[in-house]
């Protein structure tokens, strides 16, 4: 079976505009994958799906490149199609381990469970601990405990930094991504590699260390 490493970019928008806030290194960052699909056009009305299961991959890891390639397979794509995007719908929970230092202050994920589809984690100063996390809705977050009874930190997904566009919904994340050149299918199937970085893949606040999920750096190169 023929496989080709699929692009899983990960866009998340959070802006605090009241307090000090910043990003850290995320040591553990698994998201799970449901579903990649290949499309012809920019609003995936055309597409062809090479992936649809449940995959956890920890991206922080030196193989994640590769455990993203096993979820999809390239058998069976329609010779002479051309592609143009990619979609990708993942979980909104994650599992994360990461703290982030502002100042004199640092933030570590804490272990505790609040973080929900309407509460950000109210975290704590300890020891970086694994930590269940979540993409909340898009709403404004209070400083002080991460619930939505305040705009001080406000968290969108209208104008994603990577993708040409972005939904939440239900328990899915939902992304569309322009593909750096078009892919022609042909009897040779290229190698797309990818390479995550989590050293800014998890942010806070330094009031009361509200911490939220903030995206992986990734590089792509085609071979």
């Amino acid at each position: 079976m023929k496989k080709i490493l699929i692009i899983l970019f990960l866009t998340f928008i959070s802006k605090n505009s009241f307090a000090a806030d910043g990003t850290g290194p995320a040591t553990e960052y698994i998201v799970t994958m449901k579903k990649i699909e290949l499309c012809e056009d920019s609003a995936c009305s055309s597409s062809t799906t090479v992936g649809d299961s449940s995959m956890a991959v920890d991206i922080s890891g030196v193989s994640a490149g590769a455990d993203v390639g096993k979820f999809a397979s390239t058998d069976g794509l329609p010779i002479g199609t051309t592609f143009s995007h990619l979609r990708v719908t993942i979980d909104r929970s994650f599992t994360i381990t990461g703290s982030v230092t502002i100042g004199s202050t640092t933030c570590g994920t804490d272990g505790g469970t609040d973080n929900d589809a309407d509460h950000l984690l109210d975290s704590g100063t300890g020891t970086p601990v694994s930590t269940a996390m979540y993409l909340s809705d898009a709403d404004g977050y209070a400083v002080a405990d991460g619930d939505n009874d305040a705009d001080q930190i406000s968290i969108g997904y209208d104008s994603p930094t990577h993708a040409s566009s972005m939904s939440v919904s239900g328990d899915d994340a939902l992304m569309i991504y322009k593909l750096s050149t078009p892919y022609k299918v042909g009897f040779k199937t290229p190698l797309i590699k990818v390479k995550f970085n989590t050293q800014n893949a998890v942010g806070a606040d330094d009031t009361s260390c509200v911490m939220y999920v903030e995206e992986p750096t990734v590089t792509i190169s085609i071979q």
